[in-house]
């Protein structure tokens, strides 16, 4: 069996990934323009025609307007910001490798430095005012390109207080701090986002320059999916895990459909380790990462959902405005089959999974179900109140035409009004009092 250390490393990159919530009027629209353009650019320096027409084959066209609305739309609409839509942005700057997007340091272990770049920083701005950013990165140095040393690096750029080397910096920044100046900057942001982004979310791709047994693969890929030591998998070290959590976590969560490469999902990171089979054709960039960005997103708004409907105390407009754009969202974002290939749902299902997405939908759908039964209950209520008002009005009609009629066959008025005429009211009163009463039984 070969040692970690001594695998070769073909080519590596992550793309970190965090959530936010933000503003539409607060959106300060010149410099969004001005900084950002629409991710198609970026692709193959824009000419995008051939990517998107495998896209339009591949996917059903709920899921393209979901994740590619450029498909459907005259792409020089998503230049700035349309809220009507998904707004897929890339930062130029990055993407030109301009203004020291291509030379940064990541402090690692005591102050240790790893060198690296960006190769591109987009905006993800959904409806509902939520958001994504996500930020490929590539290490400079080739001694760098070694799994020990991927593993340090991983470990340390998922945590927002991170420190890093910025280029014209007198001092380290915190992750976060970049990500503010550099890449939500234009973004009107609505609270916290630190929040939301305990750690960020890794998509690693590593490509192996020679062939590995299925048992190393699989002890690679929870080591780098789990961002633990190298070897840990092997039981090595205090973090090693046990046989039992080992299998169960590759059985439900590891993707293996080829012998040349294997994936790994799990809620925060998706590994994909392949061997001599880099991503020439840039297919787990353009196409699969955006799948993950959409199950990124449909657990977010799920989380948000749940959070307001925790608050929940009483069933009112407010309640019911919830509840609709759940039940808008499912209906809009939650598709049973998504592709017309096998590979996009195959993923799908494992991030959905990792994710926990189908528990949350359930969960929610048992709320909305509650939620529906009270204002069920609150319709019911409201009409047997009606109901009452409309029979009480209606016995003082009934007692005055019993009334006119007692006297028209002879009775005097004196005899029927006024005591008569209310012992009358009272009885029937009494009498409904009892019906409804008995009903309530």
């Amino acid at each position: 069996m070969q040692e970690k250390d001594t695998i070769k490393v073909g080519s590596f990159y992550v793309i970190i990934s965090g959530l936010f919530r933000f503003n539409r009027n607060r959106i300060k629209r010149d410099l969004l323009h001005k900084s950002y353009t629409g991710w198609h650019e970026r692709i193959n320096q824009g000419n995008c025609e051939t990517t998107f027409n495998y896209l339009n084959r591949a996917y059903y066209d709920s899921y393209i307007k979901n994740i590619f609305p450029e498909i459907r739309n005259d792409q020089s609409r998503f230049r700035t910001y349309d809220p009507s839509v998904l707004n897929h942005l890339t930062l130029k700057d990055a993407w030109q490798g301009k203004n020291g997007f291509d030379r940064m340091a990541l402090q690692v272990r005591s102050g240790e430095e790893i060198p690296f770049r960006v190769d591109f920083a987009d905006l993800y701005l959904f409806p509902h005012e939520i958001g994504l950013f996500s930020v490929k990165i590539q290490l400079c140095n080739p001694e760098d390109i070694v799994l020990p040393r991927i593993s340090d690096f991983l470990n340390g750029i998922r945590f927002l207080e991170s420190r890093l080397i910025l280029p014209h910096e007198d001092r380290a920044l915190p992750l976060s701090d970049f990500i503010e100046r550099k890449v939500l900057f234009p973004i009107g942001l609505q609270g916290n986002w630190q929040f939301y982004n305990p750690q960020l979310k890794l998509y690693t791709m590593i490509d192996l320059q020679e062939e590995i047994d299925a048992e190393e693969m699989d002890s690679l890929l929870y080591d780098l999916g789990n961002i633990t030591t190298i070897g840990s998998a092997r039981g090595r070290g205090l973090y090693a895990p046990s046989g039992l959590y080992l299998a169960e976590q590759l059985g439900q969560n590891r993707i293996s459909v080829f012998k040349n490469w294997s994936a790994l999902a799990l809620y925060d990171t998706f590994t994909r380790i392949s061997q001599n089979f880099p991503d020439t054709y840039k297919s787990w960039e353009y196409d699969y990462f955006n799948l993950y960005i959409h199950t990124v997103y449909t657990k977010f708004f799920m989380y948000l959902t749940n959070s307001l409907l925790s608050d929940v105390t009483r069933v009112d407009k407010r309640t019911e405005k919830i509840r609709n754009s759940f039940i808008e969202f499912v209906n809009d974002y939650h598709h049973t089959q998504i592709s017309y290939k096998f590979l996009p749902d195959l993923i799908r299902d494992k991030l959905m999974k990792a994710l926990e997405i189908s528990a949350e939908i359930e969960r929610m759908e048992t709320k909305i179900r509650r939620i529906n039964e009270q204002f069920q209950e609150r319709r019911e209520k409201s009409f047997n109140l009606a109901l009452i008002v409309i029979t009480l009005l209606s016995v003082f009609s009934v007692i005055y035409d019993l009334s006119e009629w007692t006297i028209r066959m002879g009775a005097s008025r004196e005899f029927v009004y006024p005591f008569p005429s209310i012992i009358g009211i009272i009885v029937i009163f009494l009498l409904i009092y009892l019906i409804f009463k008995m009903n309530k039984k």
